[in-house]
């Protein structure tokens, strides 16, 4: 598939809705990629690099992630999450946590893992990657009043994903940790949106959503057997919400062809 000419007439088709940037890597070399660099508004695509940290340390043995951490009901943020909701329980591990912040996106959950964590030493970790100048940890979830934003960028968003997926690779025991609530997320209608996985038992899709005011964000992997496919989608002015989707669904279905395509072409050349 030749990504370029199919994201081009892809914008051609949506542009007017919306403003895009994207990132299609295979791992091996970039496929496809517009405006990558740009940093926007990253809404909940800021809690993966909270996630890597977690996972990182536990396996550092810096962190036990069964450490119970109490979550007052008083004062519990909304937004997106189900944290507001279950008020009668106020003692949750570091792990429920982590899973609700990436499976429900949970907000309240995010900021009880900030918290712990520190903002600030939170800051100094990621000043130690190589995407840090494209990942902007700035503030608590939904905390508008501070006047600051935290923000991402296409490819930042992509290789943070990338480092999630191959810490697991590192240690068996700990894949299905971490790539669980990423299977199981429960905001399906980006990237995602148009592959139905009940019919498509081989396809495994991890993704992670952004969305507020004017901008739909989704970054996700498309593994299908062991070819692999990662695609970070941000739209920022966006004026019909469901284009915006609708690009993302259309980006998605490409990426299932693709991986589909490089597995039958691994089996052809090994027959």
């Amino acid at each position: 598939m030749n990504w370029n000419k199919e994201t081009a007439e892809l914008k051609v088709h949506f542009s007017p809705y919306f403003k895009g940037l994207w990132y299609i890597t295979d791992g091996k070399k970039i496929l496809a990629a517009e405006n990558e660099t740009d940093l926007v508004w990253s809404a909940s695509i800021i809690k993966l690099p909270i996630y890597l940290y977690y996972y990182e340390k536990a396996m550092q043995g810096e962190i036990d992630l069964a450490t119970e951490v109490n979550v007052p009901v008083k004062n519990r943020v909304t937004g997106s999450g189900i944290l507001h909701l279950l008020t009668s329980r106020e003692t949750w591990t570091l792990e429920e946590l982590l899973q609700l912040m990436i499976a429900v996106s949970d907000n309240e959950a995010t900021n009880q893992l900030i918290q712990y964590a520190g903002l600030k030493a939170l800051q100094n970790w990621i000043a130690t990657k190589e995407w840090s100048e494209e990942i902007k940890l700035r503030r608590y979830l939904m905390d508008y009043a501070s006047g600051v934003t935290n923000e991402v960028s296409a490819r930042g968003a992509v290789n943070i994903l990338q480092d999630i997926l191959a810490l697991g690779k590192q240690q068996a025991e700990w894949k299905d940790r971490i790539e669980k609530p990423l299977l199981k997320q429960q905001f399906r209608n980006g990237l995602p949106g148009a592959l139905d996985e009940r019919e498509l038992p081989i396809l495994e899709m991890m993704n992670k959503t952004g969305e507020d005011n004017g901008i739909r964000h989704d970054v996700a992997l498309f593994r299908y057997h062991d070819q692999e496919l990662f695609v970070g989608a941000l739209t920022h002015e966006v004026k019909e919400e469901a284009k915006a989707y609708e690009w993302m669904q259309e980006l998605g279905k490409r990426a299932y062809e693709t991986v589909k395509a490089a597995d039958a072409e691994k089996d052809r050349k090994e027959a």
